[in-house]
């Protein structure tokens, strides 16, 4: 569970990554970042107000590997305590027959 886990949240948090980078640039190329610049700027009545791209992005690795730490933690604590109950209390056991076979005397 660690492993799959690890490499789940890896591959998530690379994929975002890659996709605010993206939308980073094409708000650029379009406009759009600069009129959510202003937007903010006149709601918080500055007038030089504007996004850090190096900043963000840096949150943007430092926030990203914490969530992969912290959700690889959680989802190995999970599998574990999950285990240990099913021992405990015992699990639902499943057993799949053929229909096609005629029942046994």
């Amino acid at each position: 569970m660690l492993k799959f886990s690890a490499l789940l949240y890896v591959c998530l948090f690379v994929m975002l990554l890659v996709a605010g980078v993206i939308l980073w640039v094409v708000g650029g190329a379009t406009g759009a970042r600069q009129a959510v610049e202003r937007f903010f700027g006149d709601l918080l009545g500055s007038k030089d107000f504007h996004l850090l791209g190096d900043k963000l992005l840096a949150g943007a690795v430092v926030g990203g590997a914490v969530l992969v730490v912290v959700g690889t933690a959680a989802n190995t604590l999970l599998a574990v305590l999950y285990n240990l109950i099913s021992d405990v209390l015992g699990g639902i056991d499943v057993t799949l027959t053929d229909d096609d076979e005629p029942p046994r005397p």
